[in-house]
């Protein structure tokens, strides 16, 4: 008897020890499938849906626009169908104001923005990037406006933008006053009626505008400093196998000619090349 009640508690002490250790093992092993889910969530998620929900503006001609019969079209919208094929899904595109399309990559309503988004220091640290384009921005003024032609002669003056843009801050900083607009042919409407100073477009928009209305009485009086600028898709920090797929598809696009063809045929020149060395 006394030999039966040693060995049961012994028993009962290693079951309990097995327990505890198989739970213990259990909860690390569901931790860790939890931790790889949540890196590769996103691209399994467009994968599992079948699309790529890309938000854009859909009123920034030629990057995205509606032509006559009210079809969304532009370059954006192409490479993002390009891209979305390359991830084996479809692209699905959801229309906002500008200042809200970053917005919805943080709430999750979209699965990044397609829309001629600029790489920041700021917007760095929300988002990685996979580059597309290449551009500089440029102060533009009326035709027949001559008091604006270096940076100090922006301070007092209004700019026709958003609060979003790249600049914003440096525009503070040089004096100017921003007078907020949702769309590029609202900025060009207030410049125009002397509503506003002057404007803040990259070359790429500033070309393709003119392209389509050389009659615009609107010109370019100088860079902003070290504005090289590159225009890229942006994701959520942490989807590194989605921003992987997404450099990957566009490098095949780069490699085949695609983009540089796209480029031309929407802005009449190949925005794809980094020239920016060339220029220093």
């Amino acid at each position: 008897m006394k030999r039966k009640k040693k060995i049961l508690p012994l028993v009962l002490s290693a079951i309990l020890i097995v327990v505890i250790l198989g739970g213990c093992g259990k909860q690390k092993i569901q931790e860790t499938d939890k931790s790889e889910t949540s890196q590769n969530d996103e691209l399994a998620s467009i994968q599992k849906a079948g699309k790529f929900i890309v938000g854009i503006e859909g009123a920034y001609p030629p990057f995205n626009y509606h032509d006559d019969d009210g079809k969304l079209v532009g370059f954006d919208v192409e490479v993002a169908q390009k891209v979305a094929q390359k991830l084996g899904v479809e692209a699905e595109f959801v229309e906002a104001p500008w200042d809200s399309l970053l917005a919805g990559v943080d709430s999750g309503r979209f699965d990044t923005v397609i829309n001629c988004v600029g790489v920041s220091d700021e917007r760095k640290e929300k988002y990685d990037f996979s580059t597309y384009l290449y551009a500089s921005t440029q102060i533009l003024v009326r035709s027949d406006d001559d008091r604006i032609k270096t940076v100090e002669d922006l301070n007092g003056k209004t700019l026709a933008g958003n609060a979003t843009n790249v600049y914003a801050a440096w525009f503070e900083e040089v004096g100017a006053t921003l007078v907020p607009i949702d769309t590029a042919a609202e900025a060009i409407n207030l410049l125009l009626s002397e509503r506003a100073d002057f404007l803040s477009f990259n070359s790429i928009t500033f070309q393709s505008y003119m392209n389509e209305h050389p009659e615009t009485k609107i010109k370019a009086v100088f860079e902003v400093p070290a504005s090289h600028e590159q225009i890229a898709i942006p994701v959520r920090k942490g989807e590194q196998r989605l921003l992987k797929e997404i450099d990957k598809a566009l490098q095949e696009l780069r490699e085949d000619g695609t983009l540089a063809a796209l480029s031309e045929q929407y802005f009449n020149k190949d925005f794809t090349v980094d020239t920016s060395a060339e220029n220093k």
